[in-house]
């Protein structure tokens, strides 16, 4: 008898102490939000998921720091409040091409991306001088 209590208390502590992760809210499939105006996208960083066609945006290279995510038709004609200028990794989804402008309301010179890692690493080609530039995007 003494074996068996001994055996049960000994799962009990390890299961306790083991491999049980935290359990975090996961965001919701689509919460994306055109605030009435269609073809336009508002987002906040951080919140939304990867999308099926579509392009994210990254603060750091190598997709690392804040993000957020579009899909495809989106046009953002500025980026979120304080995030202009700070882009430098973007990662697409599903064949799109990224249209970025390095003014707001889509103007100034452009430049098309598919997935870049590293913005201000790409010595020649169009995508040099681009990492902290853009200021609007479409997505197609």
């Amino acid at each position: 008898m003494k074996p068996i209590v001994l055996a049960f208390a000994a799962l009990i502590v390890l299961g306790a102490s083991g491999v049980a992760k935290a359990q975090y809210p996961q965001p919701q499939n689509r919460p994306w939000n055109y605030n009435g105006q269609p073809g336009t996208y508002r987002p906040e960083w951080d919140r939304y998921p990867t999308p099926d066609r579509g392009a994210c945006f990254f603060t750091d290279a190598n997709f690392r720091g804040r993000r957020f995510c579009v899909r495809a038709g989106d046009r953002l004609p500025f980026l979120p409040g304080g995030y202009g200028h700070s882009i430098s990794s973007i990662r697409t989804f599903g064949r799109v091409r990224v249209t970025a402008f390095a003014a707001r309301n889509f103007s100034g010179p452009s430049v098309n991306f598919g997935t870049v890692p590293d913005l201000g690493y790409t010595s020649n080609g169009p995508f040099r001088g681009w990492n902290d530039r853009i200021s609007s995007v479409v997505v197609r």
